[in-house]
């Protein structure tokens, strides 16, 4: 049984080594042409990143979230 657990185990573990190659590769193979390509304008993406920083901060605190 345990090594049955290693086995999946090991297998998680190179296909997550297999994605994070694979969006290297294509990260780096993608062109900047079109780079900012977002219609929001500069200002609401900023206070959508404020908002998001202030979830990440209310969850990991318990401020936000379940009792």
């Amino acid at each position: 049984m345990v090594r049955l657990i290693l086995i999946v185990a090991f297998i998680a573990v190179v296909a997550i080594a297999i994605t994070a190659l694979v969006g290297t590769i294509v990260s780096v193979t993608q062109t900047t042409v079109g780079k900012d390509t977002d219609n929001m304008p500069a200002k609401f993406r900023r206070i959508t990143y404020v908002l998001l920083v202030v979830l990440l901060f209310g969850v990991t605190t318990g401020w936000l979230g379940a009792a």
